[in-house]
């Protein structure tokens, strides 16, 4: 490996000014003060073409309010196992009985051939993801949805800035999801939010956020901690000399010292009611961090865009790679570039030894999960991705070199 190594797998979307407009309104007391909350509602319900828009602490717990709002306690919600098993909870705190409906390989996504084959008179709800910033087959599962008269919730955490068909990516249901977590493309460190065009939806979750405590100071600054701790390792001059030789020793000997720390739903659990440190409020200050990036969205999805488009050329004629959708209309923005392997830690592991800094996906067949047992349906499909995917970065700031470089490793450990 050369002396330098590469640039980190991801970088977060977050700036300096958020950090210090973080220290300066948490030791002048203002970080709660001020209707910025309802200004970026209006802002948000403005920009996506939807009546309402209710801010929420997490994207997790906007899909148990969307789906509490929706379902009567003890209805059937159809949704995709392939996701982490926080999703599968919330749907369960909500009153709902989660039913697995199998996805598309390509694009990592609820099929509507499942949805249509699953649902029936005992469905309150369909949840559908937009993963990895792909959108599904949305207009044809709201088709299933209207004619059963069933509410569709999309999931579209991983799709802020994405369109189909003109209309954004999460208004197209009766609600629609987004995150503005740590790793998303807009963050305040830990947010969520719930639109929908439907009154009774929007009263039912207004009143329950409303009727939330304010967000603990400490859980907030926990949360811009680790953004802080993150920003630092996976800045390219310590990750490229100190970081990623900690990483690769970890991974190719199996370290879970190192290995676990890099992962999310480690140890998965069912919940059956939403956990305290969930219930709060957004705060002001998060608010004001959000409304600032909101400009810049656009043009950070076309460098991802721009980046999906070199994978795809580069990796297109590999036969034994299983690559997603190549959309140039925004109806995928790429918040990785998902390929798929069966045997992926061999390529991973080959790539690291070469100096590349890829990841195995971190999301589970929750269909499959021991927590979940008493919900298990058999989804083959998602079984096999759950076990092939590998995220190959697309953050704007990752360099058109490193796509390169990345690109020579893979066709070298397939001409070997």
């Amino acid at each position: 490996m050369a002396l330098l190594g590469p640039h980190p797998r991801l970088r977060l979307y977050t700036r300096s000014s958020d950090y210090a407009r973080v220290a300066f309104e948490m030791a002048s007391q203002q970080w709660l003060r001020g209707d910025s909350v309802a200004q970026l509602e209006e802002q948000l319900a403005a920009r996506l073409n939807t009546r309402f828009a209710v801010a929420l602490p997490m994207a997790r717990v906007a899909i148990y309010h969307a789906v509490r709002a929706l379902i009567k306690p003890g209805q059937k919600v159809i949704l995709s196992p392939y996701t982490i098993a926080d999703v599968v909870n919330m749907v369960i705190c909500a009153g709902g009985i989660p039913v697995f409906a199998d996805i598309d390989a390509a694009t990592c996504n609820i099929r509507a051939d499942e949805v249509e084959r699953l649902i029936d008179d005992a469905t309150g709800a369909v949840l559908v993801t937009h993963f990895y910033g792909c959108v599904c087959d949305v207009h044809r599962i709201a088709e299933i949805c209207r004619a059963r008269r069933v509410p569709l919730i999309e999931d579209a955490a991983q799709a802020f800035g994405a369109m189909v068909d003109g209309q954004p990516a999460g208004t197209i249901g009766d609600a629609g999801i987004f995150s503005f977590g740590l790793y998303k493309n807009v963050c305040c460190f830990y947010g969520g939010l719930v639109v929908t065009n439907r009154e009774d939806v929007h009263q039912a979750v207004s009143a329950s956020a409303r009727s939330a405590p304010p967000i603990r100071a400490g859980h907030l600054l926990n949360k811009v901690i680790s953004g802080a701790i993150t920003d630092t390792i996976t800045w390219p001059p310590i990750f490229s000399t100190v970081i990623f030789r900690i990483f690769r020793y970890g991974y190719l000997n199996d370290v879970d010292a190192i290995n676990n720390r890099l992962k999310i739903d480690v140890d998965p659990k069912k919940k059956t009611q939403l956990p305290d440190d969930y219930v709060s409020q957004l705060s002001p200050l998060q608010a004001r961090l959000i409304g600032p990036q909101l400009k810049s969205v656009d043009a950070k999805t076309e460098a991802r865009l721009r980046a999906a488009q070199r994978y795809h050329n580069g990796l297109q004629d590999l036969d034994q790679l299983g690559l997603p959708p190549l959309r140039q209309d925004k109806s995928h923005v790429y918040w990785y570039y998902p390929i798929q392997y069966a045997p992926r830690q061999e390529l991973v592991k080959y790539a690291m030894r070469q100096g590349r800094d890829l990841a195995e996906s971190h999301h589970r067949n929750c269909a499959d999960l021991e927590c979940f047992a008493e919900y298990h349906r058999d989804c083959p499909v998602a079984r096999s991705v759950a076990q092939s995917v590998i995220y190959l970065p697309t953050y704007p700031s990752y360099p058109v070199s490193e796509i390169e470089k990345t690109i020579a490793v893979i066709r070298r450990f397939f001409g070997r």
